[in-house]
């Protein structure tokens, strides 16, 4: 497992993509659990879940390094 593997794969989509979803529907429906947004054993494709983890992850992503950034950049630190 190579370096981009463990960020893509872990970092962002097991992580920013499934809790910025769980928490966002969890406003909404006080009953979810976390696995209901894990790709279940018995989807056809099997791309499901994992798909909009890994979007919604690119995106989160995305904001937070611009974020950063910015702050940095207002702050004169870059």
């Amino acid at each position: 497992m190579n370096l981009l593997e463990i960020i893509f794969g872990g970092l962002i989509t097991q992580f920013l993509g499934l809790n910025t979803r769980y928490y966002f529907f969890k406003l909404f429906n006080k009953n979810l659990k976390k696995g209901d947004f894990v790709n279940d054993e018995e989807e056809i494709n099997g791309l499901g879940q994992s798909l909009y983890n890994f979007f919604i992850g690119i995106i989160v992503f995305f904001f937070l390094s611009f974020g950063i950034v910015y702050m940095l950049d207002v702050f004169h630190l870059l």
